[in-house]
């Protein structure tokens, strides 16, 4: 008898080598679906980079995106390992299905105008990246898209698991300089003063000037980043994080916050104290000794405070009993009849639940890839065209003249400054100087000059710190200005901020020029933050072909009108003006 023949299979898929083609399409559908979520991701984080390694009151923001992403796959993980599985959309009834509709159309309502509202983020964005504002329109931009998707994709209660991790995001976002400056001027003042009141019970007279304290050797500098904005943050991102670790209650949530903010400022007061007693008795240079070891430690020990706070707060909830919550057995008649009457109405709510559940766009069609791919042709879109839009605008700027200032070698009452580690920390330039002299007519001159070539940071650094915003945060009144003055020396056309201040000791004239390479004198406004301004950049180029910040203090002289005639003296002696070397910014 022959032996028999085994069929070979027609269709390779049965030996299992088609196996990987509905793999590969998987693979795929996520990828169109993650790509221009994960581009978004990366518009934000870049973005907020230049400020977090750049600005030391937002450092702490670099750990937040790793914290994110903690606080994403513990929730995943643990609505996995419970068995949580996205509705079926097929079990939906008709309500259900007229339900699953309307959220549908609000879900690509929201998807569209967020898409939409990226077009002009992006615009300014490249212009002006340090615009607060702009800020926080890239994050609801990437946090909202996200959030759609994961609504679109896994329906309402995958979104409500996942919300809050993914919009803790927001707390590495800064502030709007609006709110900011108020804050860490106030918090800074409320500061100076407990420190002064803390180390006069131990017997050390002091005197606080806004965020300097005096003592007997010299001035303190009470650093925002030590007593503004970064206590308050840091102890908000600390405090709402613990809550989401412990899945604690809305209340206690709520009282985690307030505690957070005591427990920071309170250590910072100790730290500021510490060290204010370190300047009283070894003199203010030893406070660089024990800044940073203060700062570490107290940042260590307000972490473990309100972990241990959290971790009480989570151990005195009540958990959540499966037991009947009506306290009626099953074998009492009203219990019976409750479970009759309430069969009905649950069966008649679980459709609803599973609608209310259910994805707004079914996974198993391929809206949602088509969504995605027509986001991402509009990023495309959207990118190509921001660059070709000021590819062509700054194509025609005219190329600045290169000069430089020379501060006055042949007085004898010249004094060059030493720019410490901190200021060079801040700013960031790649050439410093500044020096101190007097004039035989009395007036006594203080100097500055800054250099930033050209590059993405070039703008944002120059633009960062003002002598309205760093002089009265020093507890110095500003009497008049900013009023701007275009003033030419050798052809070379400066804007000029002219401010008057209020010293103990007088007067005191302050003249503040921001350059910009490549600007008309028409690009320049009285006030830096100026809508318009902003505004203007769009149409005027990035900015980033290199800046330069020249500053100058003047004392003894009262009347703004002669300090600026004394001025214009002064540059016309300092600047020197070069000829063009025929690219933006002389290089």
């Amino acid at each position: 008898m022959p032996a028999q023949e085994h069929p070979i299979p027609a269709n390779p898929a049965a030996n299992g080598g088609g196996a990987a083609i509905p793999y590969f399409l998987t693979v795929l559908k996520w990828a169109i679906v993650a790509f221009p979520l994960a581009y978004l991701w990366f518009r934000l984080i870049s973005n907020l980079m230049l400020e977090w390694t750049t600005n030391p009151q937002y450092g702490y923001c670099l750990l937040v995106p790793f914290l994110c992403l903690g606080l994403l796959i513990r929730r995943w993980h643990d609505m996995r390992t419970t068995g949580l599985q996205t509705t079926d959309p097929s079990q939906n009834s008709v309500v259900g299905g007229q339900i699953s509709n309307f959220s549908s159309s609000a879900v690509l309502l929201l998807l569209c105008a967020l898409a939409f509202l990226y077009l002009p983020t992006r615009l300014v964005e490249a212009a002006t990246p340090e615009w607060r504002p702009i800020q926080w329109s890239l994050g609801i931009i990437a946090i909202g898209l996200t959030l759609c998707v994961i609504y679109a994709h896994k329906g309402g209660h995958w979104l409500k698991q996942l919300a809050f991790p993914v919009c803790f995001f927001f707390v590495a976002i800064p502030w709007p300089t609006l709110f900011e400056t108020p804050i860490i001027q106030t918090l800074t003042r409320v500061s100076s003063v407990i420190v002064v009141e803390v180390i006069g019970w131990l017997g050390v007279p002091a005197v606080a000037h806004g965020n300097v304290i005096e003592v007997s050797t010299g001035m303190v500098g009470i650093d925002e980043a030590c007593s503004g904005i970064r206590s308050f943050q840091t102890s908000l991102m600390i405090s709402l994080f613990f809550g989401e670790f412990y899945r604690l209650g809305s209340w206690r949530r709520w009282l985690l916050i307030p505690m957070g903010f005591v427990f920071s400022m309170a250590f910072n007061v100790c730290r500021m104290s510490l060290l204010t007693l370190v300047a009283a008795r070894k003199g203010v240079a030893a406070i660089s000794e024990y800044h940073d070891p203060a700062g570490i430690t107290i940042a260590i020990l307000c972490t473990l405070g309100l972990w241990g706070l959290a971790f009480l707060l989570k151990r005195s909830e009540r958990p959540i009993s499966s037991a009947n919550p009506d306290g009626i057995g099953p074998n009492n008649e009203k219990s019976e009849n409750r479970d009759l009457s309430g069969a009905v109405k649950s069966q008649s709510s679980a459709v609803h639940d599973r609608a209310a559940n259910s994805p707004a766009i079914s996974p198993q069609s391929s809206a949602l890839n088509n969504v995605s791919l027509s986001l991402l042709a509009w990023l495309v879109l959207v990118e190509s065209g921001v660059h070709a839009w000021y590819h062509f605008r700054e194509s025609h700027l005219q190329p600045g003249p290169e000069w430089t200032v020379n501060f006055p070698q042949d007085n004898p009452t010249l004094t060059k400054l030493t720019i410490d580690d901190k200021t060079r920390y801040l700013l960031r330039f790649d050439e410093g100087k500044q020096a101190a002299w007097t004039e035989p007519d009395g007036i006594r001159w203080q100097g500055f000059y800054f250099r930033w070539l050209p590059g993405r940071v070039a703008g944002y650094l120059a633009k960062r710190h003002t002598p309205e915003i760093c002089l009265t945060a020093t507890g110095i009144k500003l009497v008049s200005g900013p009023n701007l003055e275009m003033m030419t020396v050798h052809g070379l056309a400066l804007p000029i901020r002219c401010y008057v201040f209020q010293t103990e000791a007088g007067i005191v004239q302050v003249f503040h020029c921001r350059w910009e390479a490549g600007a008309g004198e028409d690009a320049y406004v009285t006030h830096e933050s100026a809508r318009y301004n902003l505004v203007r950049a769009i149409w005027a180029g990035r900015g980033n072909h290199g800046q330069r910040v020249l500053e100058f203090v003047a004392i003894g002289i009262d009347d703004p009108e002669q300090a600026k005639l004394a001025l214009i003296r002064q540059l016309e002696k300092l600047v020197v003006v070069e000829p063009t070397q025929g690219t933006i910014g002389g290089k």
